[in-house]
Formats: structure tokens, C-alpha cells, sequence
């Protein structure tokens, strides 16, 4: 019977997992914010049922209406204050401002209660219940069962019956829609937070009195509630519910039979990652691409301020510095190369890990265990380390292959919650808080030990800090580099032009991890004795935001970044200040929400912002680098692709129980222009999806009599099949001769490795310069997208196409947005490809006269399936055409055809 009785002690935990979860629900709903700064939420209903029933003894009922108005009053400021000026801001940065607002919620709480545990008296009743023969229960935990149930009951029927709950489903699915029906989406974020913000903060006031209250341990319990509401996908309230009461039981079940340290936390973690890794998805939705994050470097290196910063800080560690600002600057050091792993993997690859700062002491506890037990050289054990953490890394990676965006943030969390309690946390592997004795450090006979011989280490950390930076700013400039930049910035269009945006996310996560191991070492070697167990979760979101103030996209920002954590520099030069240390999370989660909101790039690139206007008063602009001589000399003529000729036959793509295409069949010649038109929803830009490999779907496709029916978007661009995208999905943070590289230069997985070292020249091939010169953006190339027209930009993103140089080139809508004389010159443009080229191209438009002018053949859909394939000048005789057009009812194209088509049958 001992078993029922953890069952029911799971039971009552998982009843609060459930009202943590279902705020998560409600902020998500109202919002589209998944709120790190539930947890937050959670510590102060705690704190403000304590404060209100221990120091102001007033009756503990009023201190639960109390606690629960608080959190509904916070969580209204959060919306107002933080998140509705960040509205333009991509969904990251907004995460990441939720990660701010915890720390300082966290931070607030210590300075002013302390770390140490306090208790509140209990407003359920605590007597126990005999539920059978030999097993009791305490009250209070059944009455918090029914209460998660009530709870889920009400809210199921509130967002499912009511008005605000329709309403608030309206916002979620379409804020724009939902507005022009009089709902107004910033009144209903409002009220979703401080519901969501009163839920979370009424769990707290309820688990004040079970457990005592201790701000870290309170704000972590989003880690749980996260891990119910991602397999709920954050909608659904009882399927909150069961899976934390599930969540609940195992966690009571595994605390009770199994004994190995750290596993009866971390099973239930290892669940849903392995949940999400099933369900995940690998190529994002197209509600994905328009998600825009922080600047990013351009990665040059200024050689002679590098070496000569190098040379100071040497001779400064040497013989200015004593104990004191040695000692800070190497832990300021140490924070920097880590924080410059951020950037790789955040600022660089798009993926946000909230597990690199425990990467880092595991990183350390390998060199330990090298030095210690294997007796390795210090450098051989540091390489070792690096080494097998970045293997680590790599499977930490592994749900990154089949999710992103915040499902990958909460995945990465959990991940790092379970290497602390395994790892970390596990007295037999880290030696507990006595940590493992290592021999002291020499390098080529020179003892380098931190406590003997500081001023040597800290010249040691510095070169590793300039190593690693130089490193990094290397693989920027490289093609590694600018595979990353391209699937941070559009996954789909980075793998129509074959980038494998597996292979650049584990490549990130690994080099970031082993990046990672160099700082843990660092930080901890400088000991005798190296002591892991600090390098909790709660410090690994501190140092995402630590760099994300310095600015994630720049390695000067990680830099920055490592300046602002505690034990450092900053901590050193505010010394005589009382209490700065605990005064410095605070300070930084301020600091993090006003760079959020005012410029999300950070303070780097505002400090590089004043120093070119001040650069700009003394001394005149440069002229703009003209593109290379051969570029704007010699006059590359385009060379014939080989022919080949696209087949679609049969092609069928369900979404769910509708069938967007049915049995589209058509054949794209080679130098020909092949025309695919239709009314809106006629599944035209489904078919080139297909085609193209981004949605499944039955039927067969050849090219040249290859099929390419089980081949993913890399594999039908090597076989010649190449495609833009109706919203152009140019790479915003690369200069147009970047996207062109990336298209064009020949690539080798080995420059993942040899990009640190020697990252090369950007050298576009003959196909790119062509492009560029043919559709006269040659004196753009170093210009980034934004700076170009949208004519210009429509020619940017073919003209990458073309530089993949594929026998057939499929284009969604590259006219939307063109006047009519632009459309004609693209028309122009198109015809020259396919006759000049050789190239077939398949051309879907809704400018119907800019398809006839410039189509050989012409299909014509109509609500999935093909109407007729013909000439244009069939198109235009044929009266079912019209009547597809007029019976689609909608009056965009109706008007269109007003204009274009109807003359024409007349």
C-alpha cells in the first residue's frame, strides 16, 4: 500500500503543476508568450502570502486574496511595461525579455527576504486522511487535487463558452482578423496576464505552507509546469492537467523507489524530451520566416587593436594587477568565452540553449576527472574535455533537429536541469562541495596554477579568451558561418539552396558546447580544487541574458556580456560600494529589459554605433567598395544548364482530411517558361512546395528521369531543382553577396572545422556574377536586403535561385509587389533565362498578362486539381478559365481579371 500512498502524494504535487501550467496556458493563449517568468509569478504569491499572514498577521484568507491580487497586478505590468513595447520584436527577444523578468523578480526576492528558508502557516487543513488499510494523506493534499480539477474545469469552460474565451481564441489564431471584429488583442493579452499571473501566484500562496520558501527553488518550479504545457501544447487545459498529475506521480514514485541521486528529478524531464523529439517537426511553418532577431557582426578582424588590447591586458596581469583584479578578470574571462558560446549558438545558429552554463561545469568536471584520476596534462585533459562536452552537446542538439523556438528553449532547460541532478549535483561524480583535487598546472614547465601563480593563469585565460574570439569571429566570415547566419534567419530557404539544416544545428550546438568546456575550466581550474555543483540552471539563464545586454550577435558583445557577471570585473570596481554583489543580478535583469526594449542588438552595437558617428565628424566617408574588377568589367555570359525536363504526374498533398492538390499533372520542358495560375487557394504555391520537396505528397515528380519523389529539398537542388518564395525569404543579415555565396560556393562538411582557422574568400561563380549582372545588381552586392528596393529585392532572391544554376527554376509570385512596367522587365528577364540559360522554369503569378507574355505553356488550377494545360493563347479562348476566376469569389480576382483576362475571352 506504500505505493498509493506516493500516488497520492504525486497527485497533490501534480495539482499544483497544474495551476502553474494552466497560467502558461492562459499568457500563451492571450499573448503568444511563452512566460519564463511564471515561475517568478509563483515566488511572489508565495512571498506575498507570507509577508501578509506572518508580518502583517492578517487572517490567512485575506493573505490569499492578497497574494493572488499581486500576481494579477505584476503580470498586468509585464504585458504593459515590457511586452507591448516589444510588439515588433521576433519571438525570441520576447522569451528572452520573460528570462529578464524573472531574474529580477528573483533577485528582488533575496535582497529583500534573503536565501534563507522561510515558512508560512498553512490555510487548507493539515490533518491527515485515511484513504485505506495503513495509508493516510495529508488534507490539505487532496484538497489540492479537487482544486486543480475545479480549476481546470472552469477555465475549460470559460475560453470554451463564453465570450472573452472566443475572443482570446480569435487573438490566437489571427490578431488582425480578430481586431477587425471589434476584439481588441492588447486588452485580451492584458487580461490572459494577470489571470495567468493570479493562477501562478495562488499556487504559490498554496505551496507556501507545504514547502518553505526559497526564491530560486520557487522560480525554478516553471520548469516542471513548462514541461506540462509543451506536451499540452500549450492549449489544451486538460490535457494540462493529467500530464501533471502524471508528472506528479512520477516524480513521487521515482523520489521513493529509485535511490541513484538525481534521477527521480530529472526521469520525468528525459519524457518529454523525448516526447517532443517524436512529435517535433523538422522544417518550420511558414508563420516561422518572418521572425526577426538581433544585429549580427559582420565578423572582420581588426588585427592591430586585437593584438594590442592582447598586449595591455598581458602586461597588466603581469605587473599592475594585484591578487584582487586578478582574480576578477580571470572570472571575467572566463564568462566572456563562455558568453561568446552564446553567441555562436543564439546570436549566430538562431537556437536558444538555456544549458550552456552547465555545459560549462560539465566541461570542467571532465578536466577535473582527466587531471585527477587519469593524470593528463593540463592542455591534453582541456582538449579532452572540449571534446567530449561538445559530444554532449551534439545530443543536446538532437531535439533541435525536430523542434525550435521556444519548444527548443524549454527542451535545452530541461536538458540542463537533468545534467545538474545527474551530473553536476551527484557527490560521486563532482565530489559534492569539496569538489576534485587536481595537481597543479604547467605549461611547457611553467607552473601556470591559479592560486600560485595568478598573474601567469590569467595570461593563460586571456589567450584562451583571444583564441577562442578570433575563432569565432573566423567561422562568421566563413561559409560555415554563413550556413548558420542563413538557417537562424529562414530554415526553408536555407535548405532550398541545399544547406542541411540538421548538420548546421548540431555543428552549433557541439562548437558551442565545446566552447563552453574551455570556460568551465577556466572559472573552476583556478582552484586547487574544482567544485561543480554551482553551475546550476537558474545561473545558465543569467548568462544568456548577461549576452544578450553585451549583444548575442557580436563576439565584442559576449565580451561585453562577460563583464556584466557577478564575481568579475564589475564586482571588483564597485567593491567599496556595500552589497554590490547581491545588488548585481538586479541590476543586470533592469539592464536587460531596457536594452530589450529600447535596442535589442545590445549595448555593443550602440557603443559601435557612436563611435562611427563620432568617426564621421573628423574625417570624410569612405566611398563604397566598388564589386570586384572582373565583376564590373568583363561581361560573364551565362553558361547552359543541363537540360532536363520536369515531370509531375499524379501529384497528390493531404493536409489532415483536406486535399489541397488532387491529381495535379503537368511537365515543364527544358528553356521554356511554364506558367501555373489560378484563384486564390487553387493550391498553386502547394504544388511548388511539393514539387520542391517541402510538404509531403503522393504521385511521382522526375527531373531528367531521376525521381525525386523521396528526395528532401538538398537532394532535388543537386539533382537540378531549384525554387524562390512568394515572401522572397532573402537572409536579412548577409549582404546580397553573402546570399549569393551561399547558393553558389561549392561546400565541404570539413569547413566546419577548418572555417576557425582559415575561413577563405567570398569567390561567387561564374552563374552568381552572371545573375547579378544581368539583372543590374552589381553594384549592390554589398548591400543587405533592407537597403534594396522591393523591385531589386524580387531580382535578389532569383538571382540567388539562379546562382545555384538548377535546370529547373520554380518561382512563387516573384512579381507581388512590382508595377506593371516592373512585371514586363521581369518578364523579359524570365524569357532570357530559359532561352539564354536553358533553363525550365516553372512560374507561379497572379499577374495573369505577365504569364502570358512570358509563358510557353500555361496550367490553370482551380480548387486543387487542374482546369486545363495549354497555350496562352488557349488560356485566353478558353471560357472556363473566366468561370474558374468569377466562381472562386474573390473580388481581387475578380478585378484582376476585369482588367487582364476578360478582354481577352471578349
Amino acid at each position: 500500500m506504500d505505493i498509493l500512498r506516493y500516488i497520492l502524494i504525486g497527485l497533490g504535487a501534480g495539482a499544483l503543476y497544474a495551476l502553474i501550467a494552466q497560467g502558461l496556458v492562459l499568457v500563451y493563449r492571450g499573448s503568444g508568450i511563452l512566460n519564463f517568468a511564471q515561475g517568478g509569478f509563483v515566488m511572489v504569491g508565495g512571498y506575498a502570502y507570507y509577508h501578509a499572514v506572518v508580518e502583517f498577521e492578517l487572517p490567512r484568507w485575506v493573505g490569499l486574496i492578497f497574494a493572488v491580487l499581486i500576481g494579477a497586478a505584476l503580470g498586468t505590468l509585464v504585458q504593459v511595461l515590457v511586452l507591448r513595447p516589444m510588439k515588433e520584436s521576433s519571438a525570441l527577444l520576447r522569451v528572452i525579455s520573460t528570462l529578464a523578468v524573472l531574474m529580477v523578480l528573483v533577485s528582488a526576492a533575496v535582497l529583500i527576504y534573503g536565501s534563507d528558508l522561510k515558512s508560512a502557516p498553512s490555510l487548507l487543513p493539515t490533518n491527515s486522511i485515511r484513504v485505506a488499510s495503513d495509508v493516510y494523506i495529508g488534507a490539505d493534499r487532496m484538497i489540492l487535487f479537487f482544486l486543480g480539477a475545479l480549476s481546470t474545469v472552469v477555465l475549460w469552460w470559460v475560453y470554451r463558452r463564453t465570450t472573452f474565451g472566443r475572443a482570446t481564441s480569435a487573438v490566437a489564431e489571427n490578431e488582425l482578423v480578430a481586431a477587425s471584429l471589434g476584439h481588441s488583442p492588447e486588452r485580451i493579452a492584458i487580461a490572459n496576464w494577470a489571470i495567468g499571473a493570479g493562477v501562478a501566484a495562488l499556487a504559490g500562496a498554496l505551496i507556501a505552507p507545504i514547502t518553505y520558501l526559497q526564491p530560486q527553488v520557487l522560480a525554478m518550479l516553471v520548469i516542471p509546469a513548462l514541461a506540462v504545457g509543451l506536451i499540452a501544447n500549450f492549449s489544451s487545459f486538460p490535457i494540462v492537467f493529467v500530464g501533471a498529475l502524471g508528472l506528479g506521480v512520477v516524480e513521487a514514485l521515482m523520489a521513493r523507489y529509485v535511490t541513484a541521486p538525481g534521477w527521480s528529478a530529472s526521469v520525468p524531464f528525459i519524457i518529454v524530451v523525448i516526447v517532443m523529439v517524436l512529435r517535433g517537426r523538422g522544417i518550420p511553418l511558414r508563420s516561422h520566416v518572418l521572425d526577426r532577431m538581433a544585429d549580427v557582426g559582420s565578423g572582420r578582424v581588426r588585427w592591430i587593436p586585437a593584438i594590442v588590447g592582447f598586449g595591455v591586458m598581458a602586461w597588466l596581469f603581469t605587473s599592475v594587477f594585484d591578487i584582487a583584479w586578478t582574480n576578477a578578470f580571470t572570472v571575467t574571462i572566463g564568462f566572456a568565452i563562455l558568453c561568446v558560446s552564446i553567441v555562436l549558438v543564439t546570436g549566430y545558429a538562431g537556437q536558444l540553449s538555456l544549458a550552456q552554463y552547465v555545459l560549462a561545469g560539465f566541461g570542467a568536471l571532465v578536466a577535473a576527472r582527466l587531471a585527477a584520476d587519469r593524470e593528463w596534462p593540463f592542455l591534453l585533459a582541456l582538449v579532452g574535455a572540449v571534446v567530449v562536452t561538445a559530444m554532449v552537446g551534439v545530443l543536446v542538439a538532437l531535439p533541435a533537429l525536430r523542434t525550435r523556438g521556444i519548444n527548443l528553449a524549454i527542451v535545452t532547460l530541461g536538458l540542463a536541469v537533468v545534467i545538474f541532478n545527474i551530473v553536476l549535483n551527484n557527490t560521486d561524480y563532482s565530489g559534492g562541495t569539496s569538489g576534485i583535487v587536481i595537481p597543479p598546472i604547467t605549461l611547457f614547465g611553467i607552473d601556470v596554477s591559479g592560486l600560485l601563480a595568478p598573474d601567469r593563469y590569467g595570461v593563460m585565460a586571456l589567450t584562451l579568451l583571444f583564441l577562442v574570439a578570433i575563432a569565432v569571429l573566423n567561422l562568421r566570415r566563413g561559409a560555415a558561418g554563413r550556413r548558420l547566419l542563413a538557417v537562424r534567419s529562414n530554415e526553408r530557404a536555407a535548405a532550398s539552396l541545399g544547406v542541411s539544416v540538421f548538420s548546421a544545428k548540431l555543428f552549433a550546438f557541439g562548437a558551442a558546447a565545446g566552447i563552453a568546456a574551455i570556460a568551465g575550466v577556466v572559472l573552476t581550474f583556478r582552484s586547487f580544487s574544482v567544485v561543480t555543483i554551482n553551475f546550476d540552471t537558474f545561473n545558465s539563464i543569467s548568462v544568456v541574458a548577461m549576452t544578450v545586454v553585451g549583444g548575442v550577435g557580436y563576439v565584442g558583445g559576449g565580451v561585453l556580456g562577460g563583464s556584466l557577471m557577478p564575481s568579475g570585473v564589475g564586482s571588483e570596481l564597485f567593491h567599496n560600494i556595500e552589497s554590490i554583489e547581491s545588488w548585481l543580478p538586479l541590476i543586470s535583469g533592469l539592464m536587460l529589459l531596457v536594452i530589450l526594449v529600447q535596442n535589442p542588438s545590445g549595448l555593443w552595437q550602440m557603443n559601435v554605433d557612436l563611435a562611427k558617428g563620432l568617426a564621421h565628424r573628423f574625417r570624410k566617408p569612405k566611398p563604397r567598395r566598388a564589386a570586384d574588377e572582373a565583376e564590373l568589367v568583363d561581361r560573364v555570359a551565362p553558361e547552359p544548364v543541363p537540360a532536363r525536363r520536369l515531370v509531375v504526374d499524379g501529384v497528390r498533398v493531404r493536409f489532415g482530411n483536406v486535399v489541397a492538390v488532387d491529381n495535379a499533372t503537368f511537365t515543364v520542358e527544358p528553356g521554356t517558361v511554364h506558367g501555373l495560375i489560378g484563384p486564390n487557394g487553387a493550391g498553386k504555391t502547394t504544388i511548388i512546395d511539393a514539387v520542391t520537396g517541402f510538404v509531403r505528397c503522393e504521385g511521382r515528380i522526375d527531373l531528367g528521369g531521376t525521381s525525386l519523389t523521396r528526395r528532401n529539398p538538398q537532394g532535388r537542388l543537386a539533382a537540378g531543382l531549384g525554387r524562390s518564395f512568394q515572401s522572397l525569404e532573402l537572409f536579412e543579415d548577409l549582404t546580397l553577396r553573402e546570399n549569393l555565396a551561399i547558393a553558389s560556393e561549392s561546400w565541404h562538411p570539413a569547413k566546419y572545422a577548418t572555417d576557425f582557422v582559415v575561413p577563405g574568400k567570398i569567390r561567387l561563380n561564374g552563374a552568381a556574377i552572371a545573375a547579378a549582372q544581368e539583372f543590374e545588381l552589381i553594384d549592390e552586392l554589398d548591400l543587405k536586403p533592407g537597403q534594396l528596393s522591393m523591385g531589386h529585392r524580387r531580382l535578389a532572391a532569383i538571382a540567388r535561385a539562379v546562382a545555384s544554376t538548377p535546370s529547373v527554376l520554380c518561382l512563387d509570385e516573384p512579381a507581388a509587389g512590382l508595377s506593371d512596367a516592373e512585371a514586363q522587365d521581369l518578364a523579359g528577364l524570365l524569357r532570357k533565362l530559359a532561352q539564354e540559360w536553358g533553363m525550365g522554369i516553372l512560374l507561379v503569378e497572379h499577374n495573369v498578362d505577365m504569364v502570358l507574355a512570358a509563358c510557353d505553356e500555361v496550367t490553370v488550377l482551380t480548387g486543387g486539381a487542374v482546369l486545363m494545360n495549354g497555350t496562352p493563347t488557349e488560356v485566353r479562348n478558353d471560357p472556363r478559365v473566366l468561370e474558374a476566376y468569377l466562381g472562386s469569389g474573390s473580388s481581387e480576382d475578380e478585378d484582376e481579371l476585369d482588367a487582364q483576362l476578360v478582354s481577352e475571352v471578349s
